[in-house]
C-alpha cells in the first residue's frame, strides 16, 4: 500500500518543486491547481497528506483545508508556502492544517513522509537512500532553482542562506556535497569552506562565484585552495551544474 499525496498549488514551477523534492519510492502523487479543483480530487483520491498553497485564485489555501478537512479528517495537511507570516499560521491552525513549512524548508516534510511510506511500503524503507546535497547562497531564487533541479535528478536537496545555518544543518545530519556561494556577505563563503575542514568528516564541496571585484578566476583559484572538488562562475546553464555535480559526486 503506498502513501497517496495531493499537491495543490497553482504554480507549475511550485508544484514541480514540491513533487520533486519529495519524490521516494512508496509515494503516490497527483497534483491540482486550485482550492476547487481540490475538494473535487480528494473524493476518488483520497490523499493521506495534502500540500496546500496560500494565495490562489477563487478558495485561498485555509479555506480549501478547512473544507477537506471537514469532509476527509483523516487528510494530513500541511500549509506550504513562501511567506514566513505569524498571521497565515494562525489562519493554518484555525482551519485545522496539520503543519505549516516553508518552501524553501521541505526537509522537514520529506522526514515525515518518508517515515509514513516505511510503514506503508515495507521494503522500500530497504532502498539506498539519495544523496544529501545543501544549497548554500543568499539569492533565494537561485536556491530554489538549483533544489528544483537536483531534487529532478534524485538529490535530497536542503537549502540555506547564512554559512552557520549550513553548518549547524551538517552537524545534525551530515550532507554528502555543499554547493557553496563564495561571495556571500562578511566573506561567509570562504569562512564555510573554511570551517567544513576543520570537520571530522566534511561534505564535498562545489564553490559557486557570482561577479564581484576581482576576476573569477582568482576566487576559483582561492575556493580550490580550500579544498573545493569543483567550482562554477555565474551565470552557468542548468545543464553545467548537473555535470559538475554528478562528476563530483562518482568520484
Amino acid at each position: 500500500m503506498s502513501t497517496r499525496l495531493l499537491i495543490v498549488d497553482d504554480h507549475p514551477n511550485a508544484r514541480d518543486l514540491i513533487r520533486g523534492y519529495l519524490a521516494m519510492p512508496g509515494l503516490t502523487v497527483q497534483e491540482c491547481a486550485s482550492g476547487h479543483d481540490a475538494l473535487e480530487r480528494v473524493k476518488d483520491f483520497k490523499p493521506h497528506w495534502v500540500t496546500m498553497d496560500v494565495q490562489m485564485p477563487g478558495l485561498n489555501g485555509f479555506e480549501t483545508t478547512k473544507a477537506i478537512k471537514q469532509a476527509h479528517p483523516d487528510a494530513r495537511v500541511m500549509i506550504v508556502t513562501s511567506f514566513n507570516d505569524p498571521h497565515f499560521r494562525k489562519l493554518a491552525d484555525s482551519a485545522g492544517a496539520s503543519g505549516f513549512i516553508l518552501k524553501e524548508n521541505l526537509l522537514a516534510l520529506r522526514l515525515m513522509l518518508e517515515k509514513e511510506t516505511g510503514r506503508m511500503a515495507g521494503s522500500a524503507a530497504n532502498l539506498p537512500k539519495p544523496k544529501r546535497v545543501l544549497v548554500l547562497d543568499d539569492d533565494r531564487d537561485l536556491r530554489t532553482m538549483f533544489s528544483l533541479l537536483l531534487s529532478k535528478d534524485g538529490y535530497r536537496v536542503t537549502q540555506a542562506q547564512a554559512g552557520r545555518e549550513a553548518i549547524a544543518l551538517h552537524r545534525e545530519e551530515p550532507f554528502d556535497l555543499m554547493i557553496v556561494e563564495l561571495l556571500l556577505p562578511e566573506n561567509e563563503g570562504f569562512d564555510t569552506l573554511s570551517e567544513l575542514r576543520k570537520l571530522p568528516s566534511p561534505p564535498r564541496t562545489i564553490a559557486t562565484a557570482k561577479p564581484g571585484w576581482m576576476p573569477v578566476e582568482v576566487y576559483s583559484k582561492m575556493a580550490k585552495q580550500l579544498g573545493v572538488h569543483g567550482t562554477l562562475a555565474k551565470p552557468f546553464q542548468p545543464e553545467q551544474l548537473l555535470a559538475l555535480v554528478r562528476e563530483v559526486m562518482e568520484d
